[in-house]
């Protein structure tokens, strides 16, 4: 029936997605959104692009490995995954984000040979397939829950921005967790990335306030899953999330940027990471607290 709610027959025994799930897509967004704000600045600012030329590559593989890590560590039969790709069904997001994430890997590899034999010509080449391949890696993992049946607060569109807009804040975040510990004096780009972080961050935490308010209204079971995010067993781990990620940063990074003191800065993109994860997390396990029969 049109509009009917998909449920299982039988409870699910546990939480199928857990901490390794949450930190695939908090590793993912610095991966990805380092990636493309290092694009968006070597374009702006080329007189000062050794920096990012240097970091693009190296934030990218670190998180997009630490991300494959504990993807592989995930699966249930760890030693087939290569049938995904031998056997590839791509009307799955799954297989779509496992072929897209490898092309991402192959551009981020050439980008550290491009860095390590200073050919800026060779990165230059893959940075339009890269933008696309960072871009589809990013919200592939919306495609994955929206799939979800009976899981009514992971829908996609909402999921899909707030994925973007969590690799905005994870990229700013990690760049200037650098400029600030290597004492990079481009203060330009510091405030640059400091407002994309605070707009980042404010958008983000709208949109939660926003699904919170009108998912409730959504279905029982919907309404269900946010009483447990929000006053329920979760509530201390999401909102201490929420606190860290959004409130904190925009007031340290907005004192950083207006009084040009950018130890705040340090401390808000700490802040910002730490609290990332807390939220994905409790917002990957709400919908998976409720029994399904």
């Amino acid at each position: 029936m049109l509009g009917a709610e998909v449920t299982f027959d039988v409870a699910l025994p546990k939480v199928v997605w857990g901490w390794l799930v949450s930190t695939n897509m908090w590793a993912k967004s610095i991966a990805t959104g380092s990636f493309l704000l290092g694009l968006y600045f070597i374009k702006k600012y080329p007189e000062k692009d050794a920096f990012f030329r240097k970091w693009v590559p190296i934030l990218g593989l670190i998180f997009i490995g630490i991300t494959l890590l504990v993807t592989v560590l995930d699966l249930h039969h760890m030693f087939r995954f290569w049938k995904i790709f031998l056997f590839a069904h791509f009307t799955s997001a799954v297989t779509l984000g496992a072929w897209v994430v490898s092309g991402f890997v192959i551009v981020l590899l050439i980008s550290f040979w491009s860095w390590v034999t200073g050919n800026k010509k060779l990165f230059d080449k893959v940075m339009l397939p890269g933008f696309v391949l960072a871009f589809f890696s990013t919200i592939y993992t919306a495609g994955i829950m929206g799939e979800s049946t009976a899981r009514e607060l992971w829908v996609f569109p909402a999921e899909m921005i707030q994925m973007l807009l969590s690799a905005t804040l994870a990229g700013s975040a990690a760049y200037l967790l650098l400029m600030t510990i290597y004492k990079v004096e481009m203060e330009e780009v510091k405030r640059e990335l400091g407002y994309i972080l605070i707009g980042s961050a404010f958008l983000s935490g709208m949109m939660y306030l926003g699904e919170i308010l009108f998912a409730r209204m959504h279905s029982e079971f919907s309404h269900r899953a946010v009483e447990i995010l929000t006053f329920g067993s979760l509530a201390p781990m999401f909102w201490l999330g929420i606190f860290l990620t959004f409130i904190i940063p925009i007031i340290l990074v907005g004192i950083a940027n207006e009084k040009k003191k950018y130890e705040y800065a340090l401390l808000g993109s700490i802040s910002a990471l730490v609290g990332l994860w807390l939220v994905k997390h409790s917002w990957l396990l709400a919908p998976q607290m409720l029994p399904l029969s």
